[in-house]
């Protein structure tokens, strides 16, 4: 399974791409919001954990000209901004899941693993006789 991660701090990054790639996902990383709109315009993911705070095009417009196209790929946002107004804004833009950072990692793969599932893009497995195919 394909995974976007849009995240400035290289050391986190770094972490998430480490612990999500030893889940099982195949991690694309990408430092910042431009950077995320030119991958998502050429590659298909089953979802994305996207930072609001990026360097130039930050992650609330990223969000919004991702919904604006039409695309349903399903967004966690994962930021250090813990108000209920940044959460509120940020779901009301069309994020599916929202947590603040130093969160439990094992909680993180819990959330993404739902939201792909609920989003019918968790790929599944196919079929014929002995032969099975895991499509993930």
């Amino acid at each position: 399974m394909r995974l976007l991660i849009v995240e400035d701090d290289a050391l986190l990054g770094a972490g998430l791409r480490a612990a999500l790639s030893k889940s099982g996902f195949a991690v694309t990383w990408v430092k910042d919001g431009q950077a995320a709109l030119d991958v998502l315009a050429g590659e298909e993911f089953v979802a994305m954990v996207l930072d609001i705070g990026l360097p130039g095009l930050g992650g609330l417009e990223v969000l919004k000209k991702l919904r604006t196209t039409g695309k349903t790929l399903p967004v966690l946002i994962l930021t250090a901004r813990d108000t209920t107004r940044d959460k509120v804004r940020c779901l009301e833009s069309g994020a599916d899941d929202y947590l603040v950072k130093t969160t439990d990692m094992e909680e993180l793969i819990a959330r993404l693993r739902a939201l792909i599932r609920r989003s019918g893009r968790g790929g599944g497995s196919l079929s014929v006789g002995d032969l099975r195919m895991d499509l993930d």
